[in-house]
């Protein structure tokens, strides 16, 4: 856990966002977020054709970046011919 003046609780922190920045780097149109209070990581994107954004959250990076590509393939479901939307 951190406290503070700790110089590796604060190294700690910095690697955490400098992750979520890489997730936006590697995921366009997600606003990713590390939320220290919570120790987790947060993920939010407006899906195509979705009324409401989509939130995602992880304890790690690799977790949330999964989810993400998980979000992303569900919402690029090919739409079955005479179903209704």
């Amino acid at each position: 856990m951190t406290t503070a003046g700790n110089q590796p609780a604060a190294n700690d922190e910095a690697e955490h966002w400098r992750e979520a920045a890489r997730l936006r780097d590697e995921h366009p149109g997600w606003v990713v977020v590390w939320l220290a209070r919570n120790r987790r990581y947060k993920a939010y994107k407006r899906m195509p054709g979705a009324r409401r954004d989509t939130a995602l959250t992880a304890t790690t990076a690799a977790r949330l970046a999964t989810e993400i590509r998980n979000a992303e393939r569900a919402a690029v479901r090919p739409v079955t011919p005479g179903a209704r939307k």
